[in-house]
């Protein structure tokens, strides 16, 4: 995440669980935890990282772990495996392999694709329990939106990444995401581009205008913090250099 999640901005601070597809190695979940947030449904499409996850999440009553690829419908697809792991995709590379030329697929692995919603009514999971949606899942963030328009009825907060041109091929273009939110109420308040073609956007329903002053001020401020993180960086290095010469 590009944003921490302890800086997101929640009205009434009200975030029941979380939905996060896309779980790698629970990279979030000091920061899900540091918000009094244990009610998590995990959905991971590569079977390599399920024991790794289990076994982080087997003291927590309230997380769950579903294995499969959230798409659209049912299917079967070839899940392209990273060297570097998080930059598994069922798309094939785009701009990504110009942008990272040290990340490339070493092997291919058949994953089932499933809806969410089908999964959520399978398990019967209390939808309004989870109210706040996180995805990335390289590329494929627009198919697994598509599979869950129950639950986005339900959501109020969605963060997921984007891409601003074809870092995967065939991959939605943010406007594209933009567009089917919109059908559900939702409207973009907070975006970090990275210089390579993708980064992060966080939606709300309600509140709209509070939530984009809100992010837009983050990010300038973000944006000072950096600027002085590495002036000072600089100014200690070449300290160091003087001190030690």
């Amino acid at each position: 995440m590009l944003y921490n999640f302890s800086d997101l901005f929640f009205l009434n601070n009200d975030i029941r669980g979380i939905i996060h597809i896309g779980a790698h190695e629970l990279e979030e979940l000091p920061e899900y935890l540091n918000r009094n947030i244990d009610k998590i449904i995990w959905v991971e499409s590569n079977p390599y990282k399920y024991e790794y996850i289990e076994k982080k999440i087997k003291n927590y009553e309230q997380m769950f772990l579903a294995k499969f690829a959230a798409g659209y419908e049912e299917d079967e697809k070839t899940l392209n495996i990273a060297n570097n792991g998080e930059s598994s995709s069922i798309l094939e590379l785009g701009t990504h392999e110009e942008s990272y030329p040290h990340i490339f697929y070493t092997s291919k692995i058949k994953v089932n694709t499933k809806p969410v919603d089908g999964w959520l009514d399978e398990k019967n999971v209390k939808r309004s329990n989870f109210n706040f949606l996180n995805i990335d899942i390289q590329g494929y963030e627009l198919e697994a939106l598509k599979g869950m328009t129950k639950q986005l009825k339900i959501v109020d907060y969605i963060y997921l990444e984007v891409n601003f041109c074809e870092v995967y091929k065939g991959c939605p273009n943010i406007s594209e995401i933009d567009n089917f939110l919109l059908n559900f109420n939702f409207h973009r308040v907070g975006t970090i581009k990275t210089k390579y073609g993708w980064g992060d956007a966080i939606y709300a329903k309600e509140k709209i205008s509070i939530h984009r002053i809100y992010y837009s001020m983050f990010l300038k401020i973000l944006i000072i913090k950096r600027f002085i993180f590495y002036k000072f960086k600089r100014i200690f290095s070449i300290l160091k250099r003087i001190i030690f010469f």
